[in-house]
């Protein structure tokens, strides 16, 4: 074998050792896209729980939260105000989950994200708090939501300020 035949044969062996490292190495961006995808469902289910554990350890706050979703006329603007930061807070938490599984392509997809945003926005309060505060999220989150089967219970009057 010449010199020229030795090195042809250790530019094969160097264009699939490069191949093999390529393949190595999607599999692992693979493997560590999935774990970073289930950290974050995991991270997003856990502070979902500790939002509404929190509402229901604040016996006085989840009573103005319940208050705004029901009769949202009956409360002050400086309660209004204090329960709209308590939606805030929560859709602010859905809209990161939202846009954190829309990079992995899928959409908030478990049911129980879409009831508990179905229900929340079904309320007089609840909806009179998305047509006032539906501008503040992301325009793709905001689709979302206005896609969601929400079905009034009652239809809010807008023309009411403290909605």
């Amino acid at each position: 074998m010449t010199l020229q035949d030795w090195g042809a044969l250790g530019e094969i062996i160097g264009g699939i050792a490069v191949i093999a490292t390529l393949i190595y190495l999607a599999q692992q961006i693979r493997n560590t896209n999935t774990a970073t995808h289930r950290r974050g469902y995991s991270d997003g289910a856990r502070e979902n729980s500790d939002f509404w554990m929190s509402l229901a350890r604040d016996f006085d706050l989840y009573e103005l939260y319940i208050r705004m979703l029901r009769a949202p006329e009956d409360l002050s603007p400086s309660d209004i105000d204090r329960a709209y930061l308590v939606l805030d807070s929560y859709l602010s938490l859905m809209e990161g989950y939202f846009l954190h599984n829309r990079q992995y392509r899928e959409h908030l997809s478990q049911e129980r994200w879409s009831r508990i945003l179905s229900q929340i926005f079904s309320t007089r309060g609840g909806a009179g708090y998305w047509l006032k505060r539906k501008s503040f999220f992301q325009n793709e989150f905001v689709d979302y939501i206005d896609s969601l089967d929400v079905k009034p219970r009652v239809r809010p009057d807008v023309s009411d300020p403290r909605i």
